[in-house]
């Protein structure tokens, strides 16, 4: 998974609903490795430029943030890229190869609030957290498709929320 962000923003989809799996939840751009593939960030870069249209050229590689493990067990590696094109340019050119019918643009400081997440039980393998967010319309960028709300929840939400406590030390 591509953990995509700048200073101000992360960026997420809201995948296509006609998916066979995830349709319509938000989430990263990201996908399944190839056997060619040596590392995460390779997989991440292609899966950016596959999904997006865009060059990988306008990324800067910064890390990876440990294993998710999703409800069926499959193991996740976000994968945390800078953006380096600007906000502007990139909802200009970014183009969905299908896969996904909104990006958006959500600000830290809406993640940054505690008390915008929540979080209930899950009990299978073990009893783990399922974190919850709620974006709220008028909340996200770009203006013109910002509208709708949206729940950002699931491994999405878990790889952020380990993000902002790992970065912020919480």
């Amino acid at each position: 998974m591509l953990f995509l962000c700048n200073e101000e923003h992360v960026f997420l989809i809201k995948r296509s609903e006609t998916m066979p799996s995830h349709g319509g939840q938000i989430a990263f751009v990201g996908g399944h490795k190839m056997a060619s593939e040596l590392d995460p960030w390779q997989v991440a870069r292609r899966e950016f430029e596959e999904e997006t249209g865009l060059s990988s050229d306008g990324l800067e590689y910064l890390g990876c943030l440990p294993t998710v493990m999703t409800a069926r067990l499959q193991p996740i590696v976000p994968v945390v890229s800078k953006l380096l094109i600007s906000q502007d340019e990139f909802f200009k050119k970014v183009q969905s190869n299908g896969e996904w019918d909104v990006v958006l643009a959500y600000p830290w400081r809406e993640l940054l609030i505690e008390e915008n997440w929540n979080f209930a039980w899950r009990y299978g393998h073990e009893k783990s957290a399922v974190m919850f967010h709620p974006i709220k319309s008028g909340s996200y960028l770009p203006v013109e498709q910002n509208v709708n709300p949206h729940l950002l929840w699931g491994a999405t939400a878990q790889m952020i929320w380990g993000f902002l406590r790992l970065y912020f030390n919480k």
